[in-house]
């Protein structure tokens, strides 16, 4: 039996379609590989299909988020009103069809913890409903292990001086030194990691190490007195 990769070099994600190039209708010589819904967090729990395509030596996984009356209807159909559609996930063909897309879903879900996780299965074929429920139940095992190992280190200066500033900083368990905190001031969260002592805000765009936290905190305190 040839050698399965599950966390290939190659891979390359877009989880958030960012790319323009990602950000096209799914191809029509793509097959669903499942149906499942996804628990937004506070937002919504929405249908969401996946789709798996093998082409030129690469596997492609493609993701359309759903309305909620389109499970059931024809597949046109429910392209046609999805919320957001394009290819998120791709890299080099592994074993079968369904192992390809068996690896690529794994990494997706990976990449979507702490934003998007999978609710209930709704249908395969391709990726059936043992497959997803093992899938997902060995991401939430890494998960509860990274975050009590994260613990171990709950007292590195930057976690300090984020739980003394009110940031309220908790493992995220995306690896043992992923930790969330709250961004000063905003309605999201940052990172922080506690092994570099470094954390970081996509979407403020800043990062910098524990004197830098204090400083940004200060920052935004005097920006709204």
């Amino acid at each position: 039996m040839p050698y399965i990769d599950l966390h290939p070099h190659d891979l390359e994600l877009d989880v958030w379609l960012k790319q323009p190039e990602n950000r096209v209708d799914v191809p029509g010589d793509a097959e669903l590989a499942c149906l499942q819904d996804i628990n937004l967090g506070a937002v919504d729990v929405i249908p969401e299909a996946l789709f798996f395509r093998r082409h030129a030596g690469q596997d492609e996984l493609w993701a359309a988020a759903l309305s909620h009356d389109a499970p059931g209807k024809p597949r046109e159909d429910q392209l046609a009103t999805a919320y957001k559609q394009g290819r998120v996930a791709c890299a080099d063909s592994q074993g079968t069809r369904a192992t390809g897309a068996e690896i690529l879903f794994r990494a997706l879900t990976a990449a979507r913890h702490g934003h998007v996780w999978p609710e209930a299965f709704r249908e395969g074929p391709l990726i059936t409903e043992s497959a997803h429920r093992r899938i997902v139940g060995e991401l939430e095992a890494e998960i509860d292990r990274h975050r009590r190992e994260a613990e171990a280190q709950s007292q590195a200066p930057i976690i300090a001086m984020a739980r003394k500033l009110g940031l309220r900083p908790e493992p995220a368990g995306a690896s043992p030194s992923a930790w969330y905190a709250d961004c000063p001031g905003k309605s999201h969260r940052l990172m922080i990691s506690s092994s570099s002592n470094q954390f970081g805000c996509g979407y403020c765009r800043v990062k910098g190490d524990t004197a830098e936290l204090e400083a940004l905190v200060k920052q935004r305190k005097e920006a709204r007195s």
